[in-house]
C-alpha cells in the first residue's frame, strides 16, 4: 500500500517544485530587464544605454511587439478603456517578455475612438506583469502616433529645445512599430516622467509628484484652499500627504518668497518654452495641463511634457510674451507672479532672447529641420496608414518652418519694445484653432503586407495651420527605401473619410486609417508566458495529481 501511495505524493511533490519554479521566475522565460538602481555609476551606464540604443537621435529603431492576436483586436476596439494586454517586445534587438501594452492618450484617443481608425498612441509597461523588469532602468515607455502632426516634428523639436534650454527633459527618438511581424506604423517614443527620469534629473525618486490633466480643478496653480480636494485636476502619482504642494499654492498666491518652493528658473524655462513654441496646450491655455509637478525637499519644478500641438497646432501667432495666456493672466499664477519680479522677467526675457538667436533661428532650425526631413523621409513614404499624404508632410515642415519665422520675428519686436508685450491683463486671446483637419482624401491602404502609399492630397486650404497626421502603419517587410506606390481612391461621404477595418481608409479631419490592423491577417502570435498560460499549467497538474490519487485509493478498496 505505501508502494501504491508513493506515486500520487511524487506526483504532488513534482507540482509543488514546478509551482515554486514558476513563482521564482515569475512564472516566464528569461528576458533582457534590468532593475532599477541608484548608484551613480549605473545611472551613467543606463544613460549611455537609453541615448545609444533605445532613444537614439541619429537613427530610426524598430520596436517589434508580440502578442495574442485577439488580444490587441481587443486592445484596439476597446481603446478607451486603456487596459493593459500581456505582451512580449523586441525594442532594437533588446528583447523583453510579459510587459504591458495600452492604448493612451487624452483628446487624441477619444477623437480617434469617435472614427473608425485604429491609430492609437501606445503605452509600454515593462513591469506590469513583472516586478523590476526594465529597460535601462526605464519602466515605460509612450509610443505617441504623432496626432494632428503632418510635419512629424512639432514633439522632437520642441524636446530637443528643452534640451537646448537646460530643462528636465523626457528622453525620445522615432520608431517604427510592427506588430505581430506587421509594420503598424512610424511613431515617436518617449520616456515615461517616472523613477528612471527622477533618478537622472533631480538624483531622488522620493518627491511628491503630480500630472496635470484636463478637467477638473486646481491645474491653474490658482489658491483654492487647504483641502486637497479642490485641486482634482493635479493627480498624485506618488504617495504623499500633500503637504508641500499646498504650501507651494499658498505661497505663490498669497506670499512673495517663490524661490522658497519653486525652482524659479526652470518654471520660467517652462514658461518660455511654450511661448517660443506658441504651445497653447499646455498651462498656458485653456486646458492649463500637459505638464508635471515634482517637489524636491519642498521646492518644486514645473515639467515639460506632451508638444504634439507646438509651433502653432492651436493657433498662438500672436502672443503677448508677457501675458502669453488664453484667459486672464491673473488665472495663471505661475506667470503672472514670477513675472511681476522684475529680475525674473529679465532672466524669462533673456531665455526668449537665446532661443529666437540660436536654435530658433531660421539658419539653425532649417538645417536642423533638413537633416530630420532626411532621416524620416523614407519612412513617412513608407507608412501606410498616415493621416496625411506624403505631399502634405511636406507641406506640414514647410508651414512649421514659415510659423516659427513668423513667430520668433514677433517675439523679437517684442523683446526689442517695437510692438507692446502686454495688454489689459485679458491674455493674449482665444486660440484660432490649427491643424486638427486638413486631409480631405481617402488615403486607402493594404491591411496585409502593405507597401507606402502616397496619396493624392484634396487638402483644405489653411495656410497658417499644418495639416493634421496621425501615425501610419508600415508593413513589417516594407523596406522604407523600396517602397511601392500603391492606388488609392477618393470616396469621401459627407466630408469625412471612411475607414476599412482592414487597413483601409482614413478618419475625418485629416486622420488616417490603420494598415495591418487585427483583421487584416496578422499573425496570431500568442504573447510569451501569459497568466493564463500559467493558471492553465498549474491546473492541469493538480487534475494529474487528483487522478493519480483516484486511480491508487480505487485500486486500494478493490
Amino acid at each position: 500500500m505505501k508502494s501504491k501511495l508513493a506515486v500520487p505524493f511524487l506526483l504532488f511533490g513534482f507540482v509543488i517544485v514546478l509551482i515554486v519554479g514558476f513563482m521564482t521566475n515569475g512564472g516566464f522565460s528569461q528576458t533582457n530587464a534590468s532593475v532599477p538602481s541608484t548608484s551613480n555609476s549605473e545611472v551613467i551606464d543606463n544613460n549611455a544605454v537609453l541615448d545609444e540604443t533605445v532613444f537614439p537621435k541619429d537613427n530610426v529603431v524598430d520596436v517589434k511587439i508580440t502578442m495574442d492576436a485577439l488580444d490587441f483586436q481587443n486592445l484596439i476596439e476597446n481603446a478607451t478603456e486603456e487596459e493593459y494586454k500581456t505582451a512580449s517586445v523586441e525594442y532594437n534587438g533588446i528583447k523583453l517578455d510579459n510587459i504591458g501594452i495600452r492604448a493612451k492618450g487624452n483628446s487624441s484617443l477619444r477623437s480617434i475612438g469617435k472614427t473608425d481608425s485604429e491609430r492609437y498612441s501606445f503605452k509600454l509597461s515593462l513591469d506590469e506583469y513583472m516586478d523590476n523588469q526594465s529597460l535601462a532602468g526605464l519602466t515605460k515607455i509612450n509610443l505617441n502616433n504623432m496626432y494632428s502632426d503632418a510635419s512629424y516634428l512639432r514633439e522632437f523639436l520642441t524636446y530637443e529645445l528643452a534640451e537646448k534650454m537646460g530643462l528636465p527633459t523626457p528622453k525620445y527618438s522615432y520608431v517604427n512599430i510592427y506588430v505581430n511581424d506587421e509594420l503598424w506604423g512610424f511613431y515617436l517614443a518617449v520616456e515615461q516622467i517616472g523613477d528612471a527620469y527622477l533618478e537622472r534629473h533631480f538624483e531622488n525618486t522620493s518627491g511628491e509628484l503630480y500630472k496635470a490633466d484636463m478637467g477638473g480643478s486646481g491645474s491653474d496653480l490658482t489658491w483654492l484652499g487647504e483641502d486637497i480636494s479642490s485641486y482634482s485636476s493635479l493627480v498624485e502619482k506618488s504617495k504623499s500627504d500633500n503637504a508641500s504642494l499646498i504650501n507651494m499654492l499658498n505661497e505663490l498666491n498669497n506670499g512673495t518668497d517663490y524661490a522658497k518652493v519653486l525652482d524659479v528658473e526652470e518654471a520660467l524655462g517652462y514658461v518660455a518654452l511654450n511661448v517660443l513654441t506658441a504651445n497653447m496646450d499646455s498651462y498656458l491655455g485653456q486646458n492649463k495641463h500637459n505638464y508635471y509637478l515634482y517637489e524636491d525637499d519642498g521646492v518644486f519644478s514645473i515639467l515639460p511634457w506632451d508638444y504634439n500641438m507646438a509651433f502653432g497646432g492651436l493657433g498662438g501667432s500672436k502672443i503677448l510674451i508677457d501675458e502669453p495666456t488664453q484667459g486672464a493672466l491673473s488665472e495663471r499664477p505661475l506667470i503672472e507672479k514670477l513675472l511681476q519680479v522684475e529680475e525674473y522677467k529679465a532672466t524669462y526675457h533673456e531665455m526668449l532672447s537665446e532661443a529666437i538667436e540660436g536654435y530658433l533661428s531660421d539658419a539653425q532650425l532649417q538645417t536642423r529641420v533638413q537633416e530630420l526631413t532626411q532621416l524620416i523621409d523614407p519612412y513617412v513614404k513608407a507608412d501606410p496608414s498616415a493621416f496625411s499624404t506624403y505631399e502634405e508632410y511636406e507641406q506640414g515642415v514647410t508651414q512649421l518652418l514659415t510659423f516659427n519665422t513668423s513667430n520668433v520675428q514677433t517675439i523679437a519686436q517684442q523683446l526689442d519694445g517695437t510692438i507692446p508685450s502686454s495688454g489689459d491683463g485679458s491674455g493674449s486671446g482665444e486660440s484660432r484653432g490649427g491643424a486638427m483637419g486638413m486631409g480631405q482624401r481617402k488615403n486607402n491602404v493594404q491591411g496585409n503586407k502593405a507597401t507606402a502609399a502616397e496619396g493624392q492630397p484634396e487638402a483644405d486650404d489653411q495656410s497658417t495651420a499644418i495639416p493634421a497626421q496621425a501615425e501610419q502603419t508600415p508593413d513589417a517587410q516594407t523596406d522604407p527605401n523600396q517602397a511601392t506606390d500603391q492606388q488609392q481612391t477618393n470616396d469621401q461621404e459627407n466630408g469625412a473619410r471612411q475607414f476599412d477595418k482592414r487597413g483601409q481608409g482614413g478618419q475625418p479631419n485629416g486622420m488616417g486609417g490603420m494598415g495591418g490592423g487585427p483583421n487584416g491577417d496578422m499573425n496570431a502570435t500568442t504573447g510569451q508566458g501569459s497568466t493564463t498560460e500559467l493558471v492553465t499549467t498549474v491546473i492541469s497538474l493538480v487534475i494529474l495529481f487528483l487522478a493519480g490519487l483516484f486511480i491508487t485509493l480505487f485500486k486500494r478498496k478493490r
